[in-house]
């Protein structure tokens, strides 16, 4: 019962964000639109950045289900960006709210995850030792990031698999000119 209660108030929380910047948003606004109490909103979520951080948290968790396994870097940031996408508007008004942090954290935590899971595909683990996997991950996690939260600062075009592809192939030629092609081989 206690999770079909959270997946009510979150559901009416998307609904909401739908229509109405986060910040416009008020418990009282969720509690009225799923039909339970204040109390019941509040032995689930301590507050609204709560509520906003599992419902991030659970969204990134079925997309990762979604893909077990990333075989190139261009899949990465479209997978990043799918997470972005499915909640667009929703995204939207928390990205540019006084919570935009905790979107900012839960992206970061689930472009790591896919990174490493690429890495896992795409580098032998001979090739590296676990220091520089960690590296070579907080860096592509970084950029992924980068990629994604200015495309979300231009407007979430849908055009961006398209850039994405685009910059990836620039990515590749630039490091065989500049440090040969032996890294890049598995993008």
């Amino acid at each position: 019962m206690s999770k079909l209660t959270q997946k009510a108030i979150q559901n009416s929380f998307v609904k909401l964000l739908d229509s109405k910047p986060i910040d416009r948003i008020t418990i009282k606004d969720i509690t009225d639109d799923c039909g339970i109490s204040r109390n019941t909103f509040y032995y689930h979520y301590a507050d609204l950045p709560a509520l906003v951080e599992e419902l991030l948290t659970d969204k990134a968790e079925e997309l990762m289900k979604a893909y077990p396994s990333i075989d190139s870097l261009e899949e990465c940031l479209n997978v990043g960006a799918k997470y972005v996408l499915e909640m667009r508007r929703a995204a939207n008004h928390i990205y540019n709210s006084s919570h935009r942090d905790i979107y900012e954290r839960c992206l970061m935590n689930v472009l790591r995850r896919i990174v490493a899971e690429y890495f896992e595909i795409a580098l032998p683990v001979s090739d590296f030792n676990e220091e520089e996997r960690e590296i070579l991950i907080d860096y592509y996690k970084c950029v992924c990031f980068g990629i994604i939260a200015d495309w979300c600062n231009n407007g979430m075009r849908e055009d961006y698999a398209e850039t994405f592809r685009k910059l990836l192939t620039i990515r590749s030629r630039m490091l065989g000119m500049e440090f040969g092609s032996s890294f890049d081989q598995s993008s």
